[in-house]
């Protein structure tokens, strides 16, 4: 895979492949970065001291820059047994990375994506199908008349690969012969484990996408930093269950809905969550039939603010 010089620079400041004696940039300095220096790319082929005048002087995080710029040659070898294990690495300065998940996450974004399946679908828009993990019959039953509804519109399913409503949705799209597009709270080759989710990857059926490590495991964290990626890649995302004040579920929604990373349906009907209602009253949209799920739209949000460098 041809790298450009701007999407090699942001992989390494990002790097979490390789073991570097500097702390990788986190999205939000990431972002920071690219609001001062637009071609980050430069920064390969400039010494420290011009890191430095480009950060208007400070020192340490030019420093710090430049010892994970210099990281090219382990990088490299890591990608390519990436590249081998059928797993592609994107920037967001990548042309397959996801625009929709710029624009929608802002500062928020990964820097990152490590991909396997078709890439293509990540900007194919799409359902998201969400919700608890020990959902009742009539909420599994829900998530799957939703992802028939994603099928029959030639669009992907998006969901978590997560237990319960996650699992129902992708596999029922994966059944009906749809496309799915999983989002794991850990890195692809944790994700990679179950022999299932290898088959439908190596099938085409199936494109898995995570922010995190390759062999990064599962962590709270790791699960809302994946629940807005959900979000933002759908045209839509439909909250099958949730509960009240707690939980991923919950706390995704209501991120999304605050931060507007995309339009939020809310099941109401048989099989609701007892946190689906003040999910509506938060600014989710009600539905009662799935069939209009793609009518909701996004609502107003609060406006977004930048951060500073560092």
């Amino acid at each position: 895979m041809i790298v450009s010089e701007t999407s090699l620079a942001a992989l390494l400041m990002t790097n979490r492949l390789v073991d570097v004696a500097a702390k990788p940039l986190s999205a939000g300095e990431y972002w920071a970065l690219v609001a001062k220096v637009p071609d980050v790319g430069v920064l390969l082929d400039i010494d420290e001291q011009s890191v430095v005048e480009l950060l208007g002087g400070d020192t340490i995080e030019a420093q710090r820059i430049t010892t994970l710029l210099a990281a090219t040659t382990a990088f490299a070898y890591e990608r390519e047994r990436l590249e081998e294990e059928g797993i592609t690495l994107l920037s967001t300065f990548d042309p397959a990375f996801p625009a929709r998940l710029i624009n929608r996450l802002d500062t928020t974004c990964p820097a990152f994506l490590t991909v396997a399946g078709p890439v293509e679908w990540l900007s194919a828009g799409g359902l998201g199908v969400v919700g608890s993990r020990d959902a009742s019959p009539a909420a599994l039953e829900v998530a799957r008349s939703a992802a028939q509804v994603a099928v029959d519109a030639g669009v992907p399913v998006v969901s978590g690969l997560a237990r319960g409503i996650d699992q129902e949705s992708m596999a029922a799209a994966l059944d009906g012969g749809g496309a799915v597009v999983g989002v794991p709270a850990e890195g692809l080759r944790v994700a990679a484990r179950s022999p299932e989710v290898r088959r439908r990857v190596h099938n085409g059926e199936l494109c898995i996408a995570s922010p995190y490590a390759p062999a990064m495991r599962f962590t709270a964290g790791n699960a809302m930093g994946r629940n807005k990626i959900v979000y933002g890649l759908s045209d839509v995302t439909l909250v099958v269950c949730s509960d009240n004040g707690s939980g991923g579920t919950w706390e995704g929604a209501k991120e999304a809905i605050r931060r507007g990373f995309g339009p939020v349906a809310v099941w109401t009907g048989g099989g609701e969550g007892p946190g689906n209602a003040a999910l509506v009253a938060l600014g989710g949209t009600s539905i009662t039939d799935v069939n209009h799920v793609f009518d909701v739209t996004q609502r107003p949000t609060e406006p977004k603010v930048q951060g500073s460098l560092f």
